[in-house]
């Protein structure tokens, strides 16, 4: 039996074929095997989900998850109690290099979207490979891999057990958050200090 027979005898039973998904722009892993509708197949499988449309989950990499946590993801009551099984929890002492306070490593589950954030690190595109820099430059690689992944699987819970959809902001939009949230965060202290920010255009033109 084929790899294909094998998860189409897997379905559930529908009168109506649906109707093809859009055309995914995502890479397929050079060593992924090549399974004819795999992405609508597993959309099938996950009630209509398509799962693809998250950062860094290929149709293979799907089908690797699938393998590992089934289609029914409610037996975890919270995303976190699904990334803390998945080991995938931030631990309370972590450095980088060691972690304290955390009674497991993660598991294949955890391991595969810790790999699955790793393909996002250089991304010019995606919010989460800002996300991926900005933790990098403060608290190492290790962490922000972790932390990451972290969210790839939150999202893959809510996708699963919420239906919610998943919207790409893209890296410019989460930059320009990023610098409103320091904005916010700097009129704050500065009036802590009894300080007033004045633009630099307003001290420029003062001085001229």
């Amino acid at each position: 039996m084929t790899i294909y027979t094998r998860i189409a005898a897997v379905l559930p039973p529908h009168d109506e074929a649906p109707p093809p998904l859009p055309k995914s722009t995502r890479q397929t892993g050079v060593n992924a095997p090549h399974i004819t509708r795999l992405r609508e197949i597993l959309a099938q499988m996950c009630g209509g989900r398509d799962l693809t449309r998250l950062p860094a989950l290929s149709e293979y990499g799907v089908l690797q998850l699938i393998g590992e946590v089934g289609t029914d993801l409610t037996i975890w009551p919270t995303e976190k109690h699904f990334t803390a099984w998945a080991g995938l929890a931030p631990g309370s002492h972590d450095s980088g290099k060691r972690k304290k306070g955390v009674p497991r490593g993660r598991n294949r589950t955890g391991q595969l979207f810790c790999m699955m954030a790793q393909s996002l690190v250089r991304s010019k595109d995606i919010a989460l490979g800002g996300l991926y820099r900005r933790l990098a430059a403060r608290r190492g690689g290790l962490i922000a891999t972790k932390a990451l992944a972290r969210k790839l699987a939150g999202w893959f819970w809510r996708v699963m057990v919420k239906g919610d959809d998943y919207v790409e902001q893209g890296l410019a939009r989460y930059e320009e958050q990023v610098r409103k949230s320091k904005e916010r965060a700097l009129k704050r202290l500065a009036k802590e200090l009894g300080r007033e920010l004045v633009p630099r255009s307003t001290v420029d033109h003062a001085t001229a």
